[in-house]
């Protein structure tokens, strides 16, 4: 499947006890196909995989696939400190139902081991892997030549998501060492959207609970209604500074879903 649009990062519903709530995460599913979203992207930053052991991913990842019709897809997030785990996860997801994974980083700050974690994950699997590119939260900075060595030398590493700004930037110095082949998709909480799609990013994955208003702007991007576009985003720009404040962001989120009906708690 190719990889392509707007697709959420969502949290993870928690009932009171602790348990994954299903009936919300059937609630949230609903609302973003409402919202004509091209995929979802389950268990990365936003959605708190951490906190989940294997078997409650599998019910998680079980229950999306089941849920979303099959041209909708799915993405799920992979991270772990070693390479075995990760080719594991990853592995899981796959056999779930998983379209494509976004693979974060180990915790080790050198470029050879980074290289070979990605490499032995992607010979492991055979669905697109989304490089995932957030130093702020991983810990981990790649840099533009490491990436581009991921891709050229990876049979499936052919996306990225960048959350290292300025995102334009990147964005720019990558295309020189790799050409329009590595596709990026825009994140960190939307606030670069209008920039990253104009720059040729195949869509913004990002944990903004107002999705439609991406899915908007993504459509006035593609159809060329530049001034449009502008108008859209810089109306709603405040709204994703709000949301994606640090250390808070996902309970915010979270807030919103509950006040919007969504969530239960």
């Amino acid at each position: 499947m190719e990889l392509k649009g707007i697709y959420p990062i969502v949290p993870t519903p928690f009932e009171s006890d602790g348990k994954v709530d299903l009936e919300s995460i059937e609630r949230l599913v609903q609302f973003l196909m409402d919202r004509k979203v091209h995929g979802v992207a389950v268990l990365g930053a936003l959605g708190e995989g951490q906190k989940l052991n294997g078997e409650e991913r599998g019910i998680l990842i079980r229950h999306y696939r089941q849920l979303l019709p099959s041209d909708y897809g799915l993405v799920v997030g992979v991270r772990a400190p070693a390479t075995d785990l990760a080719k594991s996860m990853a592995t899981q997801a796959r056999d779930l139902g998983a379209d494509g994974l976004l693979l974060g980083p180990h915790t080790v700050q050198k470029d050879q081991a980074l290289l070979g974690y990605y490499l032995q994950v992607d010979e492991s699997i055979d669905i697109p892997l989304v490089i995932h590119d957030y130093p702020a939260v991983t810990g981990i900075t790649m840099s533009i030549e490491l990436i581009a060595k991921m891709y050229g030398q990876g049979k499936n590493l052919n996306y990225l998501k960048l959350e290292d700004p300025p995102t334009g930037a990147k964005m720019q110095a990558l295309r020189k060492l790799t050409g329009p082949d590595l596709k990026v998709f825009g994140a960190l909480g939307g606030m670069y959207a209008l920039e990253e799609l104009e720059l040729g990013a195949v869509g913004i994955m990002t944990g903004f609970v107002f999705s439609g208003l991406l899915v908007e702007l993504y459509d006035l991007v593609q159809s060329g209604k530049m001034d449009e576009a502008a108008e859209l985003f810089y109306d709603f720009v405040p709204l994703n500074r709000w949301e994606f404040q640090p250390g808070i962001g996902i309970s915010l989120r979270k807030e919103i879903f509950k006040r919007l009906g969504i969530f239960t708690t």
